[in-house]
């Protein structure tokens, strides 16, 4: 089966032009809409069921045997926001302690680990506004920020709570709630415990060279704003998600190291539909572990890849070319030497049964 022209352009067009054009870049959530939409025109997927999700993605959490929980991305987002607004003369007295590079390697891995638990768009919005009230330059915040969202994204996997991607790998394989702990562990161990590592030691040079420091008061008409932003991307991506459908069937049938190169579309598409698209009952674990840690990994190459680079990138007002040149090159790294330890030296979980 040959790779289905239109959704390759579309992707080719999704990287491109937010680096070639500032003014793309500037406003990437209606870049990402207007391109959902032609899309979804241009393939003819449009179905109310699909506006229905759309809508509803960035405003509630599927569960398993519930359904739809009214505390979505967008709601948490906001919450947050006003939260740190009112707290903001305080935290601003903790600027100098929230700069330190010990401190965010011991937020980023905290927050890594336990939002699978707290959720990845709580810990994300945590860890965005906490940064901005850091007294350190826009530059370090970025720095931080990157690392931090691999480290979120990729910890929030463990658990059906921590982000759709997961809630609906769990529900699709008919698994228990620590299936995916059983699963991941060890990888989602060692991704979340580089990145506040490798956080620490570039913080740490960059903390010592010191640099110009931009204050960070925040308003509550950005607050507001900057959530209406993050709904409008979330509902891009779902419909965007539908769209690159075709390119999964694709590689359905194909084996774990084609599902873990195939993992990268995570990096413009939204990775739950993804999962819906190719996880299945009887999937081998071998199999589900490679293209849900690929997932993971390739989710942070760029702000649309994952739901915490969203928020990070939002509040931290980080553009997509800046996103990329910082988390690219580690990126990929780290993509390849998991990609040889979940292929080659562990691809089955050593931990399997522990958490059961």
């Amino acid at each position: 089966m040959e790779l289905p022209l239109l959704q390759v352009a579309f992707l080719v067009l999704l990287i491109v032009l937010p680096i070639i054009s500032k003014k793309v870049e500037h406003n990437l959530e209606l870049f990402f809409l207007a391109m959902a939409v032609a899309g979804a025109t241009l393939g003819g997927i449009w179905s109310p069921q699909l506006v229905e999700e759309a809508l509803l993605h960035p405003l509630a959490v599927y569960q398993p045997g519930i359904g739809y929980v009214p505390v979505g991305i967008t709601q948490v987002v906001l919450a947050a926001g006003l939260v740190f607004y009112l707290l903001r003369r305080k935290l601003a007295a903790k600027a100098d302690l929230l700069a330190r590079p010990g401190v965010l390697a011991l937020l980023i891995f905290a927050l890594g680990l336990s939002s699978g638990v707290v959720s990845a768009i709580a810990a994300s919005a945590v860890l965005a506004e906490l940064l901005g009230f850091a007294k350190a330059p826009h530059g370090y915040k970025a720095r931080a920020a990157v690392y931090g969202a691999f480290a979120v994204g990729a910890g929030a996997a463990l658990l059906p709570i921590g982000e759709p991607l997961s809630t609906i790998a769990v529900a699709k394989l008919k698994q228990g709630f620590f299936y995916l702990v059983d699963v991941l562990f060890d990888a989602v161990f060692i991704v979340v415990a580089f990145f506040a590592l490798y956080a620490y030691f570039t913080l740490r040079r960059l903390h010592a060279a010191g640099a110009e420091v931009e204050p960070y008061e925040p308003e509550l008409r950005e607050v507001l704003l900057r959530t209406g932003r993050i709904f409008i991307f979330i509902f891009a991506l779902t419909i965007l998600g539908e769209f690159f459908k075709p390119v999964a069937a694709v590689v359905a049938e194909l084996g774990k190291e084609a599902l873990y190169v195939f993992g990268t579309l995570s990096a413009v598409a939204d990775n739950a539909t993804l999962v819906a698209a190719l996880v299945a009952p009887g999937m081998a674990e071998d199999a589900l572990r490679s293209f849900l840690i690929s997932l993971v990994i390739s989710g942070g190459f760029t702000i649309p890849g994952n739901v915490p680079n969203i928020v990070l990138a939002t509040v931290l007002k980080i553009g997509f070319r800046e996103w990329m040149k910082l988390a690219l090159p580690i990126g990929l790294a780290v993509f390849a030497a998991m990609g040889l330890y979940v292929l080659a030296l562990a691809p089955h979980p050593p931990l399997s049964g522990a958490f059961k």
